[in-house]
């Protein structure tokens, strides 16, 4: 049994699917989950690398000013659809972080903006493709649409996206208002596969072994999710509660957020004995499952992996006992079949 379980319940969402990750000195964050639900605590900063506003717009609302002409705009007047990414300029990420844009009308078609779409990786052209689901990130902003490639992108590399659009068509009457551009880094590739017969986590860093770590994952009631996962964000500590109030409790370390409804790797000192900072009384870690869909760590090991890791980085959980991971879950693009991927989803693309 672990904490969570201690304290009872399985963990439920209190406010939206869709988190506001801010890179404010100070981040307050009200989230739920199925699993370990959990706020920020006090003055805990997130390292999330990802930002409201980080792609330049030439938009008068995006971050700056970057005005361009575009050969094959409308010349109809249309119902207008603004974009905004979640990414940030400048920032670094693991190579399975997806772009992520937001629209802020359900258009009718994604073609205009698949064939708009220029991406490269130090300069050469990466091939890839958007895929469009319903959001609740933002107020006002209903879809939102992820784009990647077919395979995870390449580590050390510097990513530019074009996504000129503005006056393009979005299907029936949409018309864009602005086009954005962006620039990021990604840097090594480090993924991560849970073992649940083993209960072990082991990580490979561009390729190479780097550590093996012991883990427990769900109980049978509260399970793991299944499939290929990303990390979200990182926080040094979280609260955590349950739907029914039986239980909030801050101070949960070293957090790094898997998906929206809560699922982490953190440590948990509680579910170990006999090692630095476990304070037991139960000794599940590296032995059985039993938190509430979290991946529980030792401490160290959750302090080494919290201090390696970044966002974006892959998390593999093939044997994981709970439900298949969908990409509305969280980050969960790499469990769509890229014949799949390439219809658009939610709005056609092609």
């Amino acid at each position: 049994m672990t904490y969570e379980r201690l304290f009872g319940g399985v963990v439920k969402e209190i406010a939206a699917r869709r988190i506001a990750l801010t890179v404010a000195a100070f981040v307050t964050v009200a989230l739920t989950a199925s699993a370990c639900t959990s706020t920020t605590a006090g003055n805990a900063t997130s390292t999330s690398a990802s930002s409201r506003s980080g792609a330049t717009s030439s938009s008068p609302s995006g971050t700056s000013v970057s005005p361009r002409s575009t050969a094959s705009t409308s010349s109809k007047p249309g119902i207008k659809v603004h974009i905004k990414t979640l990414n940030s300029d400048g920032a670094q990420y693991g190579v399975g972080m997806p772009v992520i844009v937001f629209f802020s009308r359900v258009i009718k078609s994604g073609k205009a903006l698949q064939d708009a779409t220029k991406v490269t990786a130090d300069g050469t052209p990466v091939t890839g493709a958007w895929y469009f689901e319903t959001s609740s990130y933002y107020r006002g902003y209903p879809i939102e649409a992820h784009w990647r490639p077919k395979d995870y992108w390449q580590p050390h590399s510097q990513i530019h996206v074009d996504i000129p659009i503005k006056g393009l068509s979005g299907g029936g009457n949409y018309v864009f208002d602005d086009s954005l551009t962006l620039d990021f880094a990604i840097g090594a590739s480090h993924v991560l596969t849970v073992d649940d017969s083993t209960h072990r986590l082991t990580v490979t860093s561009d390729g190479k072994p780097w550590g093996t770590f012991a883990v427990s994952l769900g109980a049978s009631d509260t399970a793991t999710r299944n499939g290929i996962k990303v990390i979200m964000e990182r926080l040094p500590t979280v609260c955590m509660h349950d739907i029914a109030g039986s239980y909030y409790e801050c101070g949960i370390k070293l957090d790094q957020r898997l998906t929206y409804d809560g699922e982490y790797l953190h440590a948990a000192p509680w579910n170990c004995v006999g090692y630095p900072g476990c304070v037991g009384p139960e000794n599940n870690i590296g032995r059985g499952d039993s938190s509430n869909g979290c991946t529980n760590l030792r401490p160290a090991d959750a302090r080494k992996l919290y201090d390696f890791l970044e966002v974006g980085d892959v998390v593999s959980y093939p044997n994981a006992n709970g439900r298949r991971m969908q990409i509305g879950d969280g980050y969960g693009d790499w469990n769509v079949p890229w014949s799949v991927w390439q219809t658009g989803g939610l709005i056609p693309s092609s």
